[in-house]
């Protein structure tokens, strides 16, 4: 017999709508400051209308969508072969290749920046390469501060994205149509598109939709590779805010982005829905084969390429941070030096930025983790619907540079707080999703009877639900701090001058043409991410 469920649900129905309020409210305030700004002198509709249909406003708009739009379908590019070999085979190197999903939530853009200058700029490693090995006089590679080589940053940046959520579909999909279709005198073609492809298409929408919106919101990454006359909204409104002092554009431009991303993020959401559905009564994973034949030969040249073309630069970085010139133009040679420099000195930069670092991206972490943990507790509880589930992803649609906009009117005057606040909110749907999907796992009936024998929702909660659900409280707080302690944009909005942590030290290196020591600042905060996520592992018991 089912322990029936206890009295009081609209005890949980009342949490959750609190909960969902609250969200909204981190989302919609920076957003209401915008409109304030805008609407203040009683012209919201002239200065709407004016910011709309001006052609720097139509020019940033149309390049942001189109190269998201190009980015993103050279992600899918790049990121459904590798979903169909970490789906259908078993090789060496197969966690590597779903382990770099991570990479695009755990790598800050502003090391991918530094790493692509490095390994395709004109003195970057793969010209060098080639001015040798063909006797050039001049580097052949030119396309890296253009449309081209926003797009290629972009797509090698987000392609795991699309390869694990489109292969963890795809592995766990039964392979009797497609198998049916082939004995009907179907084609391989044929027979993916009328077996697979329906099932797989939910997937592919939800990766598509979140890679595009990544590019949408990009920011660094344009603001350094942008072509001449090529800009996007996102970085349009860092520069009315902070140099034209022109805080009712911003504000304008803010929010027609933010309707404009409104829209993204519904049709991931959708994806997503549909998604979770194909994947209910998808059943187990099937078991994977070994590559053989052409599948062999074409994994080869998949691993090759992103080996070549995304691993390389990112050894470039590491490579760099240990190169050191004796004197002004003499030669090259591997040493320390490079952080030497930044930690001498009576400012010691690299300390004090670790510590900016770890001063904004811990409590920014911890906000965002302990918010997402609770909030989700309560949407379970509550059992909330999809229309929930979809106001929960609104968060989403306001971009990182809107949300610290939106906040430095509310609070103006700068602080470490103030970054560490706006950190969390930009990192609170992440942790959210995480801890959210955890619980969707577990089985209801442990803590019905838990309460139906006394014990209350908190008790409860504590002693069933939050032991099980660790592990992803532990990952979501991983990944809050990811973000957090890699993002640029907001200290560069909200932070005052002595505040420099470490993604704004080597913005400001890279800007100075500092490469080796933005390199070796560039390797501290990797090391600082990646020992957050060794921990969460030991923590999780994997060695």
């Amino acid at each position: 017999m089912k322990p029936s469920p206890p009295k009081g649900d609209h005890g949980a129905r009342a949490g959750a709508s609190i909960a969902l309020a609250l969200v909204v409210l981190l989302a919609a305030a920076p957003l209401s400051a915008a409109l304030f700004f805008v609407s203040k002198d009683g012209k919201l509709g002239e200065i709407l209308g004016q910011t709309l249909v001006s052609p720097a406003t139509l020019r940033a708009l149309g390049f942001g969508l189109k190269q998201a739009g190009l980015s993103s379908l050279f992600a899918l590019a790049l990121g459904l072969p590798g979903a169909w070999f970490v789906a259908r085979f078993d090789f060496p190197g197969k966690r590597f290749f779903r382990a770099l999903a991570a990479v695009p939530f755990c790598v800050p853009p502003i090391l991918v920046v530094l790493a692509f200058v490095l390994f395709y700029g004109r003195g970057g490693f793969a010209n060098a390469f080639l001015m040798r090995l063909f006797s050039l006089s001049n580097p052949p590679l030119r396309f890296l501060y253009s449309l081209e080589g926003l797009v290629l940053v972009h797509g090698f940046y987000n392609f795991p994205v699309v390869l694990e959520t489109v292969g963890s579909v795809w592995a766990r999909l039964p392979r009797d149509r497609e198998e049916a279709a082939k004995t009907l005198g179907a084609g391989p073609c044929r027979a993916f598109r009328t077996g697979t492809l329906p099932s797989l298409w939910p997937s592919i929408v939800q990766a598509t939709s979140l890679v595009f919106l990544f590019c949408f919101f990009s920011f660094i990454v344009v603001l350094v590779f942008g072509p001449l006359g090529g800009t996007t909204l996102e970085v349009e409104i860092y520069r009315a805010a902070r140099f034209d002092a022109d805080p009712a554009t911003a504000s304008a431009l803010a929010l027609i982005e933010t309707a404009t991303a409104i829209a993204i993020v519904l049709l991931l959401q959708i994806g997503r829905s549909r998604n979770n559905a194909v994947m209910r009564n998808a059943g187990l994973a099937v078991p994977a084969e070994k590559p053989k034949g052409r599948s062999l030969f074409f994994l080869i040249l998949f691993a090759l390429c992103i080996l070549v073309f995304f691993i390389g630069p990112l050894l470039s970085l590491v490579i760099q941070a240990f190169m050191v010139r004796r004197g002004m133009a003499g030669t090259w040679h591997f040493g320390i030096g490079n952080f030497g420099r930044l930690l001498g000195g009576s400012d010691c930069l690299l300390l004090q930025a670790i510590l900016d670092s770890l001063a904004s991206a811990l409590p920014a972490a911890l906000i965002s983790t302990a918010l997402g943990t609770v909030i989700a507790l309560f949407i379970r509880r509550a059992k909330a619907g999809s229309i929930v589930e979809a106001a929960l992803s609104l968060p989403l649609a306001v971009s990182a540079v809107v949300t610290a906009l939106g906040w430095s009117f509310l609070m103006p005057g700068g602080n470490p707080f103030l970054v560490s606040l706006v950190l969390a909110v930009s990192a609170l749907p992440f942790a959210l999703r995480g801890v959210a999907s955890s619980l969707a796992t577990l089985e209801k009936n442990p803590p019905l009877a838990a309460r139906t024998m006394g014990a209350g929702r908190i008790r409860a909660a504590f002693e069933i639900e939050l032991p099980a659900i660790a592990p992803a409280v532990l990952s979501s707080a991983a990944f809050s701090f990811s973000i957090a302690v890699g993002d640029a944009s907001i200290p560069l909005l909200l932070g005052r001058g002595d505040f420099q942590p470490l993604p704004l030290l080597i913005y400001r290196l890279v800007a100075s043409y500092r490469f080796p020591e933005a390199c070796a600042a560039g390797l501290v905060l990797a090391l600082l991410g990646g020992f957050v996520f060794f921990l969460k592992d030991r923590g999780n018991g994997r060695p």
